[in-house]
């Protein structure tokens, strides 16, 4: 009995430790803030289309804010927009880049999220689509065959002809606009700096929506120009050696406000012990306040 149970025990160890050989990716926040010293500032569950109907309609992940205020992803942007505070206690940043390592990390959706959350806060917010090759933000808000960041960066037009007010999600929209060949010059431009100084005055909060940062440089080029930088990373997928080469071409200035883990597995995160996430949003007692 004693050499079967040695067995076994060497097997369990040996299988927890292949699981988490092959597991690549980031999984509880003290990997976060080991390896890319950088903090965790919220976490958001992956949603079934169950979870997004309200009321028996179905509703766009990025407007769940507004029709469901209570709800736990709600409170998961109340904490990004917390946690952005909290990194410049005495110059709270107002203007944010949302960026990621590869596409298919949720980046446009935490951006677009991130703006509506803090519209219903009070806030007069402008989300910016800086994705100028796939400007997902745009078709979202059904912008994308108008003129916008392009055209009033090459042409000489105001702000107000082509910044425009999207009423379901309180938010000031400006979307991508005209095709280019060369966005990296655009968003490096003297005139985009201009612009984003601007729109300091004018916004209370500013949210830059970039392509991820492994394919292409544009992030790059805004991190100079904003405040912070939210880094959105998908959750037990992106190989944490990525996102660490990634992060490090723009951590230099110290400009990464933090870490978002998105499409997070609750059933799965509880397993990886009370440091992970499900272990503060998935308890009992906090699924039936944020049921609420």
């Amino acid at each position: 009995m004693m050499v079967a149970l040695a067995i076994g025990l060497l097997l369990g160890v040996g299988g927890a430790l292949a699981k988490e050989k092959l597991n690549t990716g980031f999984t509880t926040p003290r990997q976060i803030e080991e390896r890319l010293q950088l903090p965790l500032l919220t976490s958001v569950n992956s949603m079934s289309s169950t979870e997004t109907t309200v009321k028996g309609k179905a509703v766009k992940i990025p407007l769940y804010p507004a029709a469901a205020p209570l709800s736990r992803f709600n409170e998961a942007m109340r904490g990004l927009r917390s946690g952005i505070q909290m990194t410049d206690v005495d110059r709270p940043p107002k203007v944010v880049q949302v960026t990621s390592t590869i596409p298919g990390e949720g980046k446009t959706t935490i951006a677009l999220s991130l703006a509506i959350s803090a519209a219903c806060a009070g806030q007069k917010v402008l989300y910016i689509d800086a994705d100028l090759r796939h400007p997902s933000g745009s078709h979202f808000f059904g912008l994308h065959k108008q003129p916008g960041l392009v055209d009033l960066l090459i042409q000489n037009i105001d702000p107000p002809d082509v910044i425009k007010y999207v009423e379901s999600a309180k938010v000031w929209v400006l979307p991508a606009g005209d095709k280019t060949n060369n966005p990296t010059d655009l968003l490096g431009s003297d005139r985009m700096k201009f612009y984003i100084d601007r729109f300091r005055q004018l916004f209370d909060f500013v949210v830059v929506d970039t392509p991820p940062l492994g394919p292409v440089t544009d992030p790059l080029i805004v991190a100079q120009l904003v405040d912070k930088v939210i880094y959105v990373v998908r959750w037990a997928s992106t190989p944490r050696e990525l996102i660490e080469r990634s992060i490090q071409q723009i951590a230099g200035n110290k400009k990464v406000a933090g870490v978002v883990f998105n499409h997070v597995n609750e059933e799965l995160a509880q397993k990886y012990g009370k440091h992970a996430y499900g272990y503060y949003y998935g308890a009992r007692d906090y699924r039936k306040y944020y049921s609420g």
